[in-house]
């Protein structure tokens, strides 16, 4: 694919990331020498059945966040199109989706989850208060800074007052976070939102999703089914209150629910208690303790550490400055160190060029280690990464058979969780051009954001265990 050099007015400099029709670029505005993140949906791509639907919830998402300008909610600055392409410029945020901590089974304190969620609510009643409902509240969607600070992004179904584009008997959303009244195509409030904001809190405190299963189990268990209390599943410590905030939050109907963001927020202070609280507000700019950069190792030349986390942000995305420095601070050379962060890239392929990169660059990194023994800047070889026993790095893949429509149904299901109803169309087209279920998975794997896509691939069987 060959991407431009420019948008609008905006000088490209890089790509952040890959979603379902379109590229996530890192750009730069010249004229008052802002760096932005660019949103763009290519017109080829859009399945004809739905490019009216599609073009307007694009442009939905730029009108929606255009009207917030709120700390906690990724800004807005324009939205273009031209023959080719539609794109939004927003705020470049320096951080990773909560979901990518969720992944790596980061360990939040009970205090950071109170901090995390008072912001997100703090949005949400910003929002709300301003017409705008998201709709699509899941932890892909919440970013959280190198700061500590939540960002929410992502208003593509947003519905602002009385939007038409979304009607009554359309299931929009994504499963998992949904509220009851969205599982049955009807129509979703305020009180929706806040819905997801009670299903990610849930999955903050516990690890696990209230609601889990297939597409059709997870809507089940949403309309009917309570889920466990958190203090039964939860490793953390809760104080009582926090049972019956989230039974209120995840009530079936709207009605039992918080009246809004804020008198959810008011409940969570106090259940959570003042101390908790209180660390709360001290940890939002202080959250190092989820895995967040740590600061770069004296060891290790701060140029050279930019030059690699560029290097593996091809293939990862944003995440790549926070498995960098993680790598540092456990890397005793450069062979270990490409060797460690090649594990994060699932494709093998482009593994294979990420650890070729000072070869094929002549980049010179093999001996842009400072301060260390001479045998830290030994040669690298273009090889596979190994372990101490000398074995290649492994993946769990199905092995591979011909491609058949059990596994193309299945995996439909799966991605219908992340794309929605247009999971079904990326998957017939994909099917078309595969020739085994792997490269079946990488294709389909491509049209999901990066933060994801990793979680998806290793639900059927094709990434890191």
């Amino acid at each position: 694919m060959i991407h431009p050099t420019r948008l609008g007015k905006y000088e490209i400099q890089g790509v952040l990331g890959k979603g379902a029709m379109g590229v996530v670029y890192k750009g730069y505005d010249p004229i008052i020498e802002r760096v932005v993140a660019i949103k763009t949906v290519r017109r080829d791509l859009v399945d004809a059945d739905i490019a009216v639907e599609f073009m307007s919830r694009f442009k939905n998402e730029a009108r929606a966040a255009g009207r917030l300008h709120h700390p906690n909610i990724v800004g807005i600055y324009e939205y273009g199109e031209d023959d080719v392409v539609a794109f939004i410029a927003m705020e470049f945020v320096e951080g990773a989706g909560l979901r990518e901590y969720l992944n790596r089974n980061a360990r939040f304190e009970f205090g950071q989850l109170v901090g995390i969620m008072s912001q997100l609510l703090r949005a949400l009643e910003f929002a709300h208060g301003k017409g705008v409902v998201h709709r699509d509240i899941k932890p892909a969607n919440l970013i959280l800074t190198t700061r500590g600070e939540l960002k929410v992004a992502d208003f593509g179904i947003a519905r602002i007052d009385l939007s038409e584009l979304t009607m009554a008997g359309t299931v929009i959303g994504t499963p998992s976070y949904m509220s009851p009244e969205q599982c049955q195509g009807m129509p979703s409030d305020h009180r929706s939102d806040l819905f997801s904001a009670g299903v990610v809190f849930y999955e903050l405190l516990t690890g696990e999703k209230p609601f889990a299963g297939s597409v059709e189990t997870i809507c089940y268990k949403i309309c009917h089914d309570e889920p466990r209390a958190p203090s039964q599943v939860s490793a953390l410590p809760l104080p009582p209150g926090i049972d019956a905030l989230l039974a209120t939050a995840l009530a079936k109907a709207p009605d039992a629910r918080f009246k809004n963001a804020w008198a959810f927020h008011q409940a969570l202070q106090k259940a959570a208690g003042e101390s908790a609280s209180r660390a709360a507000d001290e940890t939002v700019l202080n959250v190092a303790g989820i895995e967040l950069p740590p600061p770069i190792p004296a060891a290790w030349n701060d140029a050279t550490l930019t030059t690699i986390e560029r290097q593996l942000a091809r293939f990862v995305g944003p995440i790549a400055k926070v498995l960098v420095r993680q790598a540092a601070a456990q890397s005793a050379n450069v062979d270990a160190m490409y060797a460690m962060l090649a594990t994060n890239i699932v494709d093998p392929t482009n593994r294979q060029l990420f650890v070729a990169e000072p070869h094929a660059t002549g980049t010179g990194l093999a001996s842009a280690r400072t301060g260390g023994p001479p045998h830290a800047t030994g040669g690298r070889t273009a090889s596979a990464p190994q372990d101490r026993s000398g074995a290649r790095n492994s993946h769990t893949r199905l092995p591979l058979r011909p491609l058949d429509q059990t596994f193309i149904d299945e995996t439909t299901m799966r991605l219908a969780v992340y794309l929605g109803p247009i999971a079904r169309i990326v998957t017939k087209k994909a099917a078309q051009q595969a020739k085994s279920p792997e490269e079946f998975a990488q294709i389909v794997a491509s049209h999901i954001g990066t933060q994801d896509r990793y979680a998806f691939l290793r639900e059927i069987g094709f990434g890191e265990r």
